[in-house]
């Protein structure tokens, strides 16, 4: 079955003093959304249900739909786990997106820096990246996988950004999926 050929995940969690892995496009972009997201934040802390700034939406890639999906998947995965739900951040969305994008531009999987365009004031980072043929096909590889489903079943996690964006790799029709989960 082709879509079996080319499903891939991998996660990674932060790493402190790890080079930056972020192309300069994506870089600049996110750093340009974090400036202007600045409103989001009142005395440091993150207004998580706050709208994302001003023209962060138009850079978005992902359907509010396909994002949607990614969130309730893993939402759906960790109620069944007896795991509070992950909210979401349009701050991680902005970020996942971007990711997204970079991958199906490379047609290959890897993990950015975690903390370049993660919102300030976080304790904890993780992020799955995946690429198949629908997102929930991509969702059932990242739970047979340990680690991916550690991210995804964390406790201590509370908020989540998420990006799918569709592609042409080897000439199949490819969706590349990241999560990026922070408390």
């Amino acid at each position: 079955m082709p879509s079996t050929r080319y499903i891939g995940v991998t996660d990674r969690p932060v790493t402190p003093g790890e080079p930056p892995r972020l192309t300069a496009r994506v870089r600049r972009a996110v750093a340009g959304v974090a400036a202007a997201a600045g409103l989001v934040f009142v005395s440091g802390a993150l207004a998580t249900n706050a709208a994302p700034a001003v023209g962060a939406r138009a850079q978005l890639e992902s359907t509010e739909g396909d994002r949607a999906m990614v969130r309730n998947l893993v939402n759906a995965s960790r109620a069944q786990n007896r795991l509070g739900t992950l909210r979401p951040n349009p701050i991680l969305d902005l970020k996942a997106d971007l990711w997204a994008q970079n991958l199906r531009g490379i047609c290959a999987l890897k993990h950015s820096r975690l903390a370049d365009g993660a919102p300030p004031g976080w304790f904890k980072l993780g992020e799955n990246v995946g690429k198949g043929g629908t997102i929930p096909q991509i969702h059932e590889a990242y739970l047979r996988s340990p680690s991916h489903r550690a991210n995804i079943l964390d406790p201590a996690f509370t908020q989540i950004g998420t990006g799918a964006v569709w592609g042409n790799c080897g000439g199949y029709r490819t969706v590349f999926t990241v999560q990026e989960f922070m408390k």
